[in-house]
């Protein structure tokens, strides 16, 4: 599929339109759009306020940290194989100290509190 970029420049009436610079921005933008591009050089933060929306993989060297003002606002949030009105949410509670949780090097099902019952009660322990 190809890309399409436009660019849309604003100009103040009496100046002078150098159109060696609109191509030069221009050219830059596609350059950095259709490559690989760096937000930040190595070591320092870059900040994005409002909705950063990655549309295919988000690879993240070191980690993820979520920081908000109220921990129901810090969550991770699947959409699922249906784009729809249901999603999978997964949150932490409000940490008094450093918490570290591991899941285990194997496949299966993460089983949760509400059907711990359930398991117990039809174990081969009864």
């Amino acid at each position: 599929m190809a890309t399409t970029l436009a660019v849309t420049n604003t100009f103040v009436a009496g100046s002078a339109i150098v159109a060696a610079q609109v191509n030069t921005n221009f050219s830059d933008i596609v350059t950095w759009a259709t490559t690989t591009p760096n937000l930040s050089v190595s070591g320092s933060n870059t900040t994005i306020k409002g909705t950063l929306t990655v549309d295919e993989v988000l690879i993240a060297s070191d980690g993820v940290q979520l920081n908000a003002a109220s921990a129901t606002n810090q969550y991770v949030a699947w959409e699922g194989s249906s784009v729809d009105e249901f999603e999978t949410f997964l949150y932490a509670t409000n940490a008094t100290a450093d918490r570290s949780i591991y899941l285990p090097n194997a496949g299966g099902t993460v089983a949760l509190i509400d059907g711990a019952s359930n398991i117990l009660s039809n174990s081969v322990f009864n």
